[in-house]
């Protein structure tokens, strides 16, 4: 400290305990240039404050450009961030934090998908909603990957990602910090599209008509492209591989794309397959066979897409308005943010579906569902006595969806034959979904 204040660095009267506690790691690590660059701004008169009127130069913008300037021409990288570092604590300007690691905007989503992917897991295993499916060990899977991209997100936090670059400290804690974000790029494009590939195959096993089944199929390759694509693209953006943690100290020759332009590339795509998505089931089901109260009940479950199109608008504002040339860790906290909260709302709206059939089975009136319309089945015969049709309604996966099958029953006995002879002969005439 006191090497410090002999450099005229850091003035006597801010020498907190709090700044001493921060500046002890770095007195040895004092870097000559930016000795040499204050002496030569202030002898070549730039100011007119005084040498020892740390307020003054603090507040003279122009002498602070001058050193930000010189910083820049004649440290390293590494340097010129601890000048600014110890600069920034001369001029007491205070270390800001731009989200907690424990923050409601990222945490009540988390806590909220949690809750229904344990409640769809429940429904699973009660056999609601057809049972087990591919969507469901898709999900799973993608469950798995939300949980390590919020933890994630909290680890890069607390190794500085929020901070200005230069307030970090110790530099090493940059680099665990662009580790984890390296991590963090790949777990959410997986995440994203295994989200969407469980609403597709979830959508498989409700709509059977052959274009519809056509496009969700598509639309499952096209997800499986964007992820494997773009994971290629984060996995390989810096050449050698290593400089995406590495690459802010500016020591080693290599080559980069340019991972903001990616970004939003991949951001649009997003969109546009959230839009589709959610006019697929839309389309189908304005043609079943419902009540308006229940047709409307089931687009507003599927319309909750648009919630995670939404998010993904917000997040591609965010990022255009975020410049992360000048102070990454602090500029591309909030891209960060708002991918948590996307992935948490895909695992929502995934869960959904399962969601709804579990509180129908077990609190029919809740979503408005009578106890009969909640049970497993039913059948109704005709009064003809010689042509009876029965409909088996099975329940469906949104908990109110059921497929009617509708038989004509013919019966013929003879009298010649024995009771064994006789048989009832299920013909199916009418296969409808109501």
């Amino acid at each position: 400290m006191r090497l410090l204040l002999i450099l005229g660095l850091i003035s006597p009267g801010l020498a907190s305990p709090l700044a001493t506690s921060q500046l002890v790691a770095r007195e040895e690590a004092v870097p000559q240039c930016a000795i040499d660059c204050k002496q030569q701004i202030l002898a070549d008169s730039v100011t007119q404050c005084s040498t020892n009127n740390t307020p003054c130069l603090c507040a003279d913008k122009v002498y602070q450009a001058k050193l930000e300037d010189c910083w820049s021409a004649n440290c390293t990288t590494p340097e010129s961030l601890t000048a600014q570092y110890l600069n920034s604590r001369e001029c007491d300007i205070p270390i800001v934090q731009r989200y907690p690691a424990a923050d409601p905007g990222t945490l009540i989503p988390f806590i909220v998908a949690s809750i229904l992917f344990t409640i769809r897991m429940a429904a699973k295993s009660k056999h609601l909603g057809c049972g087990w499916g591919a969507d469901d060990y898709t999900i799973i899977v993608a469950y798995g990957l939300a949980v390590i991209i919020y933890s994630l997100n909290v680890s890069m936090i607390q190794y500085g990602f929020g901070k200005n670059i230069w307030d970090i400290v110790p530099q090493d804690d940059i680099t665990k910090a662009y580790k984890r974000f390296y991590a963090f790029i790949h777990v959410y494009k997986a995440l994203i599209s295994l989200a969407k590939i469980s609403v597709c195959l979830f959508l498989l096993r409700i709509f059977q008509t052959p274009i519809f089944r056509y496009i969700t199929y598509t639309m499952i390759v096209v997800n499986t492209a964007i992820a494997i694509s773009w994971i290629l693209v984060d996995s390989f953006h810096c050449i050698p591989v290593h400089l995406a943690w590495t690459g802010w100290e500016h020591e080693e020759s290599g080559k980069c794309i340019n991972f903001i332009t990616s970004t939003f590339v991949n951001g649009f795509v997003n969109i546009a397959v959230d839009v589709i998505m959610v006019m697929m089931p839309m389309w189908e089901v304005l043609k079943l066979t419902l009540s308006f109260r229940k047709k409307l009940g089931v687009a507003v479950m599927f319309g909750m897409g648009l919630v995670l199109t939404a998010v993904g608008i917000v997040r591609v504002i965010i990022l255009s308005r975020n410049d992360s040339t000048e102070n990454p860790t602090f500029e591309m906290e909030p891209l960060n943010y708002w991918s948590v909260i996307e992935c948490q709302v895909a695992i929502i709206c995934a869960c959904l579906p399962a969601t709804r059939a579990f509180i129908v089975h077990y609190i029919p009136g809740m979503l408005g569902q009578s106890e009969n319309a909640s049970s497993s089945g039913g059948a109704h015969t005709s009064s003809n006595p010689r042509s009876k049709t029965i409909s088996a309604v099975h329940p469906g996966n949104l908990g109110f969806i059921s497929k009617t099958v509708s038989y004509r029953v013919d019966s013929t006995g003879r009298s010649s034959q024995s009771a064994s002879d006789s048989f009832v002969k299920l013909v199916e005439i009418q296969s409808q979904r109501t």
